[in-house]
C-alpha cells in the first residue's frame, strides 16, 4: 500500500500534459442550389496543391500558379511563395466579398502541416471558412 501512495503522485508529476488546438473547418458544399440562394453563381474557390505548384482555380476566374518547392513539400511554406498566395487570394476576394469558403484539395502525399498553413494563409486573405478534399489520381 506505501507503494502505491508514493507512486500515483510521482506518475501524475512526471505526466506531460498536451495542449489541444481545434482547427475549425467545413465539408465541402455540393448539390443543387436552394430556393433561397441567391442567383448569382458560386464561386467554387478551389486551391489545389500539386506536385509542383499550387493552382487557384475558380469558377469564372482564371487559373492561378505558384511554384511548389521541396521546402513546401516538406511542410513548411517559404515567406515568397506565402506572400504571393495571400496576395492572390485577397484579391480575389476584393473581387468577389461574397465568397468566405475555399476547397484545399490537397494529394494524398501532402503533410498536415503545410495543409493548416494553406488554411491559415486563407484566413490571413480573408476566407474564414475552409475545407480539405483529396484529389483524384491522375486528375
Amino acid at each position: 500500500m506505501n507503494v502505491f501512495i508514493v507512486l500515483i503522485p510521482m506518475l501524475l508529476m512526471s505526466a506531460v500534459f498536451m495542449e489541444i488546438r481545434v482547427i475549425e473547418m467545413s465539408a465541402p458544399r455540393s448539390g443543387p442550389a436552394t430556393a433561397s440562394a441567391p442567383v448569382e453563381r458560386p464561386l467554387e474557390l478551389a486551391l489545389r496543391v500539386r506536385g509542383d505548384a499550387y493552382v487557384i482555380v475558380g469558377d469564372g476566374i482564371a487559373p492561378l500558379s505558384f511554384a511548389r518547392s521541396a521546402a513546401c513539400r516538406a511542410g513548411v511554406i517559404d515567406a515568397d511563395t506565402n506572400h504571393r498566395l495571400i496576395e492572390a487570394l485577397a484579391q480575389i476576394v476584393a473581387a468577389h466579398p461574397q465568397n468566405h469558403e475555399i476547397r484545399i484539395v490537397a494529394e494524398s502525399q501532402t503533410r498536415y502541416q503545410e495543409l493548416v498553413s494553406l488554411m491559415d494563409l486563407a484566413r490571413a486573405a480573408g476566407i474564414p471558412e475552409a475545407a480539405l478534399a483529396g484529389a483524384m489520381e491522375g486528375a
